[in-house]
């Protein structure tokens, strides 16, 4: 077993630590316990950690098989003590522990001699009890013996209670990070792996074996969870799961999982509304935070669920949805029911489905909605076929741009004067649909369509001031764009972005932070724009951090943020939307000093890059990273990232690898190829009013002892004439620093701080230059701690801060710093106080 991964039992204890010493406690007072928790709470897993605390006591292992034996349960424990009260109930013994596994399937004989043998103080039990979910279609009146005297002890007063909580998503986080091969999978699979578990820690288990088993096969494991044998464990763990749902709730879980997106008014029309809302309450449906409520099912308990009811009966449902929406289309419409329909029509062909009985506007419409739908989510053959359907009942431009679309062709001829971003594909799209609606009277007006032709005019033309590095005129570009407020909501929140971001870089902090406070009261607006998606908030958020980065700015709250979209998207968003949360969770780790976290999100987000954002984000990201891993001392990783990217052509891009690369050549020692290098950056920011980037490559410069004096005087100009954090920092370093010697520290190239988990920036410490293991490395695989790293780490471990260790052991708070960091670096924690876990760990077992 690796270092510091757990075994399958102390996995499922994660979130209930301080339960099992409360309870633990009880019994040592001789009080009895019943431990109560619904399927999955890690009930057996608990009664196992204080089972093995009493050593002594007699565990009873109850089974379905002797339910109905008399002293069976007692009988299969073997203990000499519970076969002496058997056959003598009222004599007095030692003071004796049982623990029962689980009281329901408690024989009657043993549950009576159980109950009276706590109830006079003759033994001190602790009882496993099973508890209803919500809405649970369980008989309260068919109590068994041993759960009825559990519950009479309870509530009389002869035994305390304690009730284990369904897991946590951030228990649940926990618990993924102690297994073994949980490197695998990508955060945004993990996410979705949390949110598929609903709260059961065995469920969760097996989701996580399962997607592990794939990942290491090179398959999709969010799709290998969805498609299990009958006979696996993570199917009879389902199966258990979903057993005491009521049919009302298994059939509003199969028919939402087969219509995603469905709103919830259309919802409410087609199927019971307390089920609904109960579903929703309880997290196996998600809502989203547009006007529309727009829902998903957690899709692993959607398809366990038909498989309970039986298919037939949930396509009687989702048919007799789509029949209901065509008989009443005048008054609803819903755009995942008719997709529905489209499909049925597809699948049997158009005098067989029925379709040919439908007005013709009727038809189109519901190709429409089938095409665009199948497009947005990268499924162009079906999109073609769903367009071509709907071109046989009639022309229609808009089904001729879904056609075109889903076949690749040019969509410049739909985009009038075709000023819209090249590189920006989602866009594109958006724009040459919005254009075509308004020509055919569809819900953009002429109006509407001109301003949005402006801002994406204007938009285009601050995307490449920018990749120029332009930014005085990339920052009055997208200033007027952000001016313009009759657009949708969507394209107003990317204006603001643009705005922002280019002021940030501009050297234009507090214009910066009023373009991004607009973008976040848009965001946390409830309910949010119907045409802002979870994917387009992924992005401004995204987007947010990386320039809070480059101003040199507190993120840490923005990254908290990221993290709750990323788990958002994983429950709203499809397999399209994977490669921008790879992005997002790609600049979070990184931001917080753990780009060497991000080899999963950049497979996803390499290939993708060009569709993921406009450019040159997703490049500018995967810089940023390899940067971060040659300042984490692995020069050889973050040159092989750079190698995966194409030569870039733009000089913002171009800026950024040679940035990057002076990191890499200072990691290896190389400080003549660095001097070089930082110069040949410089050379690149001389011009063009970027002071972000002017900034921190003069103060490169100085740092590397390269800077001439004309060059530090434009350094403390830049700090008197921008507002960015990161200015006044520079010159303080600067100034403080003496003149740079042969030896310069990684520590030193860096300006911006690194976001705590805590969410607080701290100071990056100095690093040192070598390999990282992956976190829990085995001792072997380790770099070996000096004596005084050791010495460190342990006094961590007793809660010692570094300045406590410096003054014990007469060093500076810096030198107690750096050892710190350096031992982390060689055992791969991702904290002192997991450093320090470790480290006292290794001593123990040796």
């Amino acid at each position: 077993m690796s270092r510091g991964r757990k075994t399958d039992g102390a996995r499922e204890l994660v979130g209930v630590e301080r339960e099992i010493e409360r309870v633990a406690g009880l019994v040592q007072e001789g009080t009895s316990v019943v431990v109560a928790g619904p399927r999955g709470s890690g009930r057996t897993a608990f009664l196992r950690a204080l089972a093995a605390r009493f050593t002594s006591a007699a565990v009873l292992r109850t089974s379905a098989v002797l339910s109905s034996v008399p002293f069976g349960a007692i009988e299969a424990a073997g203990h000499p003590a519970l076969n002496a009260l058997r056959d003598d109930p009222d004599q007095r013994a030692e003071p004796l522990v049982v623990i029962v596994d689980d009281v329901e399937a408690v024989d009657d004989d043993s549950a009576d001699l159980l109950a009276r043998a706590v109830a006079t103080a003759r033994i001190t039990a602790v009882f496993g009890l099973r508890t209803a979910r919500a809405r649970s279609i369980e008989d309260p009146s068919a109590l068994s013996a041993g759960r009825r005297a559990a519950l009479d002890l309870w509530v009389e007063g002869h035994a305390a209670r304690v009730d284990l909580p369904p897991c946590s998503d951030a228990d649940a986080a926990r618990f993924l990070a102690q297994f073994a091969d949980v490197d695998l999978l990508d955060r945004v699979t993990r996410e979705g792996l949390i949110w598929r578990a609903d709260g059961s820690r065995s469920l969760l288990r097996h989701l996580v074996l399962e997607a592990t088993n794939a990942a290491r096969a090179g398959r999709d494991p969010l799709r290998a969870v969805q498609t299990v044998s009958r006979d696996s464990r993570l199917a009879v763990a389902l199966s258990r799961h979903i057993a005491e749902y009521p049919p009302a709730d298994l059939r509003t879980l199969a028919v939402v999982g087969r219509l995603p997106r469905l709103e919830t008014a259309t919802a409410t029309r087609l199927l019971d509304g307390e089920s609904l809302e109960a579903l929703v309450a309880g997290g196996q449906v998600h809502a989203d935070v547009s006007p529309l409520r727009r829902l998903t099912a957690n899709d692993v308990l959607a398809q366990e669920a038909e498989r309970v009811l039986g298919s037939a009966v949930v396509d009687e449902a989702v048919e007799a949805a789509g029949v209901r929406m065509l008989g009443e289309a005048d008054v609803w419409w819903s755009a995942a029911v008719s997709v529905s329909i489209a499909e049925r029509w597809h699948r049997l062909g158009t005098s067989a489905s029925g379709e040919v009985d439908q007005p013709v506007p009727v038809r189109k419409r519901i190709a429409l909605d089938a095409a665009r739908d199948a497009n947005d989510r990268g499924d162009t053959a079906h999109a073609a076929a769903h367009a071509a359907r709907g071109l046989t009942a009639g022309e229609d431009p808009r089904l001729r741009l879904e056609a075109d679309i889903a076949s690749g062709a040019d969509l410049t001829p739909w985009l009038g004067d075709g000023l819209v971003d090249a590189t920006d594909l989602i866009a594109r799209r958006r724009s040459a649909r919005n254009r075509v609606d308004a020509e055919v009277g569809s819900p953009s007006d002429g109006g509407t369509a001109a301003a949005e032709a402006r801002v994406a005019s204007l938009l285009k033309e601050s995307a490449v001031a920018g990749a120029a590095m332009q930014w005085e005129r990339a920052v009055e570009r997208a200033e007027l764009a952000a001016a313009e407020k009759e657009v949708p909501a969507a394209l107003h929140l990317r204006a603001l972005l643009v705005a922002g971001a280019a002021a940030a870089n501009r050297g234009r902090w507090s214009s910066a932070r009023r373009s991004f406070a607009a973008v976040e009261r848009m965001l946390d607006a409830r309910p949010c724009p119907a045409s802002i998606s979870a994917r387009q908030r992924l992005e401004a958020v995204t987007l947010l951090l990386a320039s809070h980065q480059v101003a040199g700015a507190d993120g840490s709250r923005l990254q908290r943020r990221l993290e709750r979209e990323v788990a958002t998207i994983a429950r709203e968003g499809g397999s399209h939307d994977m490669p921008l949360a790879a992005v997002a969770m790609a600049l979070g780790l990184t931001a917080a000093g753990r780009a060497h976290e991000t080899r999963r999100e950049l497979d996803r987000l390499i290939p993708a890059a060009t569709t993921v954002l406009p450019d040159p984000y997703p490049v500018l990201i995967v810089i940023g990273v390899a940067d971060e891993l040659a300042m984490a001392g692995r020069p050889f990783d973050a040159r092989a990232l750079l190698d995966r990217l194409d030569e870039q052509t733009t000089a913002r891009a171009q800026h950024g690898v040679l940035y990057a690369r002076t990191t890499i050549f200072v990691a290896e020692g190389s400080l003549e190829e660095a001097r070089a290098m930082a110069r040949a950056t410089a050379a690149l920011s001389a011009e063009g009013g970027g002071a972000a980037h002017r900034i921190r490559d003069l103060y490169r410069l100085a740092v590397l002892g390269v800077a001439v004096e004309d060059e530090i005087d434009e350094l403390v100009q830049l700090a008197a004439t921008t507002d960015l954090p990161l200015a006044v920092e520079a010159v303080r370093r600067v100034s403080q620093c003496a003149a740079a010697g042969e030896d310069v520290e990684l520590s030193e190239l860096r300006l911006h701080a690194l976001y705590s988990a805590e969410g607080t920036s701290v100071a990056s410490p100095r690093p040192v230059v070598h390999y990282l293991p992956a976190a829990g490395a085995e001792p072997s695989a380790a770099e070996e701690l000096t004596p005084r790293e050791r010495e460190i780490a342990l006094l961590a471990n007793d809660g010692l801060t570094n300045r406590e260790i410096a003054q014990r052991l007469f060093l500076s708070v810096r030198t107690v710093e750096s050892h710190v960091y350096q031992a982390r670096m060689k055992w791969g924690a991702a904290t002192r106080a997991e450093l320090g876990r470790l480290v006292a760990a290794s001593g123990s077992a040796a």
